[in-house]
């Protein structure tokens, strides 16, 4: 019915003929408004007349998804469908034409009729066969064939959109599978983490003050290091699991890129080997990263061992730090994030291991050579940074890691550090609150000898009556995880009772955010187990030196 573009507006024998012709034809203007209308409305919907609103009384059913004036006229030639909102079962085909009147307004005309399947339909809609515009069986089998392709396009559409809705649902449900695995393996690891700590934290204590006797070129003394080097490579594993399960403790600050990088750089190449070259950049405008150094050390130096194992005859990593040139997921597009790249030209990896190199505990490597930690400790840091990471590769082409760690624009003031040397005590009064022996009789030792008055408890509340006793105290010593009061706990009603009290916490693993975070008040520390007797007693001192007791300047 299309005369092939835009016509003029019918005049008043061009009017009467399309009155005849199709007594169901609609005109309407650009805000799809009724112009005119055939004399069958009268009768079928007395509503739509002049001046009604066409979208109000007449749905589209084909083309989907066309509502307004010009994606209508764009259709042109195309066969429509058409229903009454208020009578869905009366059906209208036919086209619209776009013609223009003597004052130069665009209106569209549909010209068709009535359109049913069965021909009982007729009397229950209350049409005739004069209701029907003139046509033949080869324009009717023409027009049943343009709207079963409408329907098959319509339908290939969906389909399409529902794979690949399904495809998004698909990859949801991984991403849930793997944080429920994560956060079940996070369970077990805090599960282990504190008693093991605590054996480490007495092996790793008990051997440095064997050390600090044993005299040079003794064998017992190499025995004595390769005690201390198991134990850091145990504690290293610990770290890996809390790390993976998103509880390794942090100190969030704003980082140096150039001087993280640097000191990654002359860690890695040792490392490395002499066939492996490491190149490393920063971008001047990367800004600086809202980050954990360590944790931050930690994950690209994971990523770069990976790289150097997957280069078996040697090649090329580079680590970049770059604003980043795309949004890695909707939760950071708003926020301002540096992205670390850390690319090689090693083997590379297909899809099913791609899609399965964060799972705790999964690794490529033989027996004996990995025990799958790695990246999924680097996930887990990423994740507990507020960060996100991301991979490409490919079999023979290399692989690329994207990690995206939140940002700081600009050039923050960088604190100069004055190291703290571990000098001995004065006397100063030390309350230490350990449940587990191994670790309290180590720490009595280590603080008595260095010249510190060391009341010990086993329990919160023998602490607690210790320092409410009236026996002040310099400075608190306090596991976290305790039967009872836990560490925090204790140490806000001591200082109820009395004052404020520089306080060290410590702990192989604690929930308490705030402890794994480093959101602590000014005149408190957190000591992740183990460590070692040299970095208490600096800690100690440097408490003690900054908040002498009686100090009520502390906040």
């Amino acid at each position: 019915m299309s005369d092939g573009g835009t016509g003029r507006v019918p005049g008043a024998r061009d009017e009467s003929l399309i009155r005849t012709l199709f007594p169901f034809f609609i005109a309407i203007d650009r805000s799809l408004r009724v112009t005119a209308v055939g004399p069958r409305w009268q009768t079928a919907l007395p509503e739509l007349e002049i001046g009604a609103s066409f979208s109000d009384h007449v749905v589209i059913d084909r083309p989907t998804d066309v509502t307004e004036f010009d994606a209508i006229s764009a259709h042109d030639g195309a066969i429509f469908m058409l229903s009454l909102a208020k009578r869905p079962l009366f059906k209208l085909r036919g086209q619209f034409v776009r013609v223009h009147g003597d004052d130069g307004a665009d209106r569209l005309l549909f010209v068709g009729g009535p359109w049913f399947t069965n021909i009982s339909d007729l009397s229950a809609l209350g049409l005739t066969m004069q209701d029907f515009p003139p046509h033949d069986a080869r324009g009717d089998f023409l027009i049943l064939l343009q709207t079963q392709e409408s329907t098959n396009r319509d339908l290939r559409e969906l389909t399409a959109r529902l794979r690949s809705q399904m495809a998004k649902q698909r990859q949801l449900e991984e991403e849930l599978r793997q944080i429920q695995k994560m956060e079940l393996v996070g369970r077990f690891a805090g599960g282990i983490a504190h008693n093991f700590n605590n054996i480490l934290m007495a092996i790793h204590g008990y051997t440095a003050l064997a050390l600090s006797r044993a005299p040079a070129g003794e064998q017992v003394r190499n025995s004595l290091e390769q005690i201390r080097l198991a134990t850091d490579h145990a504690a290293a594993l610990t770290r890996a699991l809390l790390a993976m399960s998103r509880q390794h403790p942090l100190r969030i600050e704003s980082l140096d890129l150039r001087r993280e990088v640097s000191e990654l750089e002359r860690l890695a190449k040792p490392l490395l080997g002499e066939r492996v070259e490491l190149v490393c950049e920063v971008h001047p405008d990367a800004g600086r990263a809202q980050a954990d150094s360590a944790a931050l050390k930690q994950i690209l130096m994971n990523l770069v061992l990976n790289a150097r194992d997957a280069m078996p005859k040697g090649g090329h990593v580079r680590i970049e730090a770059r604003p980043p040139t795309t949004a890695p997921s909707e939760s950071l597009r708003h926020g301002d994030f540096v992205e670390f790249l850390v690319s090689d030209d090693g083997i590379g990896m297909d899809e099913a291991t791609k899609a399965r190199i964060f799972e705790p505990f999964f690794t490529t490597k033989e027996v004996g050579k990995g025990v799958g930690l790695g990246l999924s400790s680097v996930y887990g840091l990423v994740e507990q940074l507020g960060g996100k990471i991301a991979v490409e590769s490919a079999p023979g082409v290399g692989t690329t890691f994207h990690v995206f760690l939140p940002r700081i624009v600009g050039v923050a003031e960088t604190k100069q550090v004055t190291p703290t040397i571990a000098h001995g005590g004065r006397g100063e009064r030390v309350l230490l609150v350990e449940d587990e022996s191994m670790v309290r009789q180590l720490l009595e030792r280590v603080l008595s000898q260095a010249g510190y008055q060391v009341s010990s408890s086993l329990t919160s509340e023998a602490a607690l009556k210790f320092a409410t006793a009236g026996r002040s105290f310099d400075l608190i010593v306090t596991d976290v995880v305790m039967p009872g009061l836990t560490g925090p706990e204790l140490a806000a009603k001591i200082e109820q009772a009395c004052g404020v009290t520089p306080t060290i916490f410590m702990s192989g693993y604690s929930e308490d955010p705030a402890l794994r975070e480093g959101r602590l008040r000014s005149h408190q520390r957190f000591m992740p187990k183990p460590f070692t007797p040299p970095d208490l007693l600096v800690v100690i001192r440097e408490l003690l030196t900054q908040y002498p007791r009686r100090d009520s300047a502390i906040v």
